[in-house]
């Protein structure tokens, strides 16, 4: 009844509006405005021939919009409504471009992003008249909405019921899309069959996505956007929801789905050159959009013992193994040292039941050699002959996946927690693990900085960097610093980041090259060969040895702006520069001068120098900074103006508080040396026979207090390693300069 009502409401409503402004704006087709040759397609353009229009059309609603949740900071009232479409003729048939996302937001005269009111209140089956502007996102063609009163009710007819399309025709093997075939389905309800799980994400602590492929190992990933598939974790605050709380229980890899269905969303990637996307997606609407199928046995809580192994010891791999529809009639451990080897080339050895167990599965890995990467993979088969394996993709000859370990004697590196065998399944082998490793400071919490902490090996050219978070005492450091620190190694929306506990200074001071990379370079962005650079300090520059250049001044409005070897440089041939915003998604140097909008000066966090608009054509000689990837993107942060080598414009001056760094009073030339000292100290100040040195550690205790003679030795063999800061004053109380030194 409620229902009927809000229906009968809105249509009057819609009537009441028919004959306003919006009618000169030109009526159209769905599939007018969706429709994209295939001749288009093949040459990789997928965009709507009304892209910017304003234009009318009238489609029924495929889903429940009130079954969507999708949060938004940027929408007034934290959620992002929208609702899929499809074209009213053939009965509200599916494919042959007929669907279209009509996004329920619109912007008021200040440009503030609101929700259309009425957008929730739609249901399966209505028909709507919609105007809007003809937009794209990522590679999704979508219809915004003009204005608060562009979108009526108008009439009713049967949902739309899904069309069976074959997985293949979306995706290929890598995920990458397949426009000549999939683009006719985009914002259709579309029905997959005979699929097995083969990865499954959590992330944000309480949402899940999982990838299926076909029987040809074609992949798509299944997302969340809609009630159906948020977990038990997750909460709404989205007042018109009629779900508070998820039920969802994600699947484990290996799991078979008879089907599953969804609305059909595109996230650009191949041929586009958008070195990120995930290609077309499908989203579940409702818990009738699963079926799961027969079962093989589930591999999971995989462990190995120890951890990092030495060169002289085995190590022990436990597997919990069970089967949810039968029993599991055998478990097989194969492993190899030799890095050529095929997985039809492993040794195998039979897994065990642990003792005191049922469903935990035991096996044994001979001692290898120091620095050796020795590879293994597990598969079980039940009492039917269904077979899973773990990685799902080990016995793949196209795009094979192994679990791993390196034989260290000396405890990890940061390239061991970095490093994976196939950058497009990015996630740290040691995810959850708690680790030691040691690194020099790339990026700092300092003024001037990045203001994010990253450390490297400076004696490693790839996966050598990592961000440290969660340490007071990570606050402290100073670029240049080597430290040891040790923490859990997680990953926040695919950046492997490590929550530190413990931080010890070396007393070493060290220098950290910077990597070069190309940024026109879209298939080494594309294919994730950029993985192994994440989380290191490396430099945009042209391989040509000529500038490179800001091709696209405001990519988002994110902060984001695009550098490449050409001004006119397309998408996929720049790379992304984020500078001047920090809030809970963005964490961009605020000591940056080139932004892409002047008005980031005040918002999302203050920035500390004056904004310099960014502009198509400016050129550099290098763009240094963190390599960092997020919402599926790698991007450069560049840590201040400094990290601007050779820029057309003028940059104001640097003044990072680098260690070691001396500090005098006008009128002063001090020297303070050397740096890193050991025994002995040298305080040299021009005009003064005599000065006043004190020196205290970081947290203010003095250790030293006296007055000696200028340019003489200061015995601090009495000081214990690390940094202090050197406080000078002359004989009369009055201070002269401050520095910082190193005593190692």
């Amino acid at each position: 009844m409620k229902r009927t009502f809000k229906y009968l409401m809105l249509m009057i409503f819609g009537m009441m509006l028919s004959g306003v402004a919006l009618a000169q704006h030109p009526e159209i087709s769905i599939r007018d405005l969706q429709y994209v040759s295939q001749a288009k397609l093949n040459a990789c353009s997928d965009t709507s021939a009304y892209f910017l229009d304003t234009v009318t059309v009238v489609g029924v609603v495929v889903q429940d919009a009130n079954l969507i949740d999708v949060p938004s900071s940027s929408v007034q009232g934290g959620f992002r409504p929208f609702v899929h479409v499809v074209d009213t003729a053939d009965g509200g048939a599916s494919g042959n471009f007929a669907g279209l996302q009509v996004m329920g937001v619109y912007q008021d005269a200040s440009g503030a992003d609101l929700p259309v009111s009425d957008v929730y209140n739609l249901y399966a089956g209505m028909i709507i008249k919609v105007t809007g502007i003809v937009n794209r996102y990522q590679g999704e063609t979508q219809l915004n909405v003009l204005n608060n009163s562009a979108l009526t009710v108008i009439g009713n007819m049967t949902a739309p019921t899904p069309i069976v399309v074959d997985l293949g025709d979306f995706n290929d093997n890598t995920r990458t899309n397949k426009l000549p075939t999939g683009e006719q389905y985009e914002d259709s309800y579309v029905e997959l069959k005979d699929l097995t799980v083969s990865a499954v994400y959590n992330f944000s602590g309480n949402r899940v996505s999982f990838d299926v492929v076909d029987k040809d190992g074609n992949v798509i990933n299944v997302s969340d956007r809609f009630f159906a598939q948020k977990t038990s974790s997750y909460t709404t605050s989205r007042t018109s929801s009629p779900l508070k709380q998820g039920k969802f229980k994600a699947p484990v890899v290996g799991t078979k789905f008879d089907y599953i269905r969804g609305i059909i969303m595109h996230s650009e990637n191949g041929c586009t050159g958008n070195s990120s996307g995930r290609g077309y997606e499908i989203n579940p609407t409702r818990d009738g959009d699963y079926k799961i199928g027969v079962t093989p046995p589930n591999i999971s809580g995989i462990v190995r013992t120890p951890l990092v192994p030495k060169d002289s010891e085995k190590v022990m791999i436990t597997a919990n193994i069970v089967d949810f529809d039968g029993s599991v009639q055998s478990a097989s451990l194969f492993y190899t040292t030799n890095a050529s080897a095929t997985y039809d080339q492993f040794t195998e050895v039979t897994l065990t039941v642990k003792s005191g167990t049922t469903d935990t599965y035991e096996a044994e890995i001979p001692s290898a050699s120091e620095g050796t990467v020795v590879r293994f993979y597990i598969k079980s088969t039940d009492d039917i002959g269904q077979i899973s394996y773990s990685p799902f993709a080990a016995t793949s000859m196209s795009d094979p996946d192994f679990h791993f370990y390196t034989v260290r004697n000396g405890g990890l590196t940061i390239s061991d927690v970095q490093r994976v065998l196939y950058p497009a399944r990015d996630a740290s082998p040691f995810v959850n693990q708690v680790v030691t490793v040691t690194g020099v400071v790339t990026a700092s919490a300092k003024a001037y900085d990045l203001e994010n902490i990253y450390i490297q090996d400076p004696n490693e050219t790839e996966w050598a960097g990592i961000k440290c978070q969660g340490n007071s005492e990570l606050i402290k450091l100073f670029r240049g610093e080597e430290v040891t620190v040790t923490g859990t190694v997680a990953e926040s929306f695919g950046l492997t980041v490590l929550n530190v506990t413990k931080v010890v200074r070396t007393g070493e001071v060290k220098n950290v090259d910077v990597i070069g990379l190309d940024p026109s370079d879209s298939a080494f962005y594309f294919s994730k060969a950029a993985e192994k650079y994440e989380g290191m300090l490396v430099g945009m520059t042209n391989p040509g040895g000529g500038k490179v250049y800001i091709s696209n001044p405001r990519l988002s409005n994110f902060g984001e702006y695009q550098i490449a070897t050409s001004a006119d440089a397309s998408y996929g041939r720049a790379r992304r520069v984020q500078a001047g915003i920090q809030n809970t998604n963005n964490s961009s140097s605020l000591w940056v001068s080139i932004v892409s909008d002047t008005t980031l000066k005040g918002t999302d966090g203050i920035m500390n120098v004056e904004p310099i608009l960014a502009e198509k054509g400016m050129s550099f000689d290098t763009v240094i900074g963190i390599l960092y990837y997020g919402f599926s993107n790698y991007s450069l942060l560049p840590r201040n103006d400094d990290d601007f080598r050779g820029s057309s414009v003028t940059l104001p001056e640097t003044m990072y508080p680098e260690m070691g760094s001396v500090h005098p009073v006008a009128g002063y030339q001090i020297s303070v040396y050397p740096n890193p000292a050991e025994d002995a100290l040298f305080i040299q100040v021009d005009q003064q026979t005599e000065v006043h040195v004190t020196l205290m550690d970081l947290s203010g205790r003095t250790h030293i207090s006296r007055d000696v003679l200028n340019n003489s030795p200061m015995n601090i063999s009495s000081l214990t390693t690390g940094m202090y800061l050197v406080r000078l004053t002359d004989t009369h109380g009055n201070m002269i300069g401050s520095a910082r030194i190193l005593v190692k």
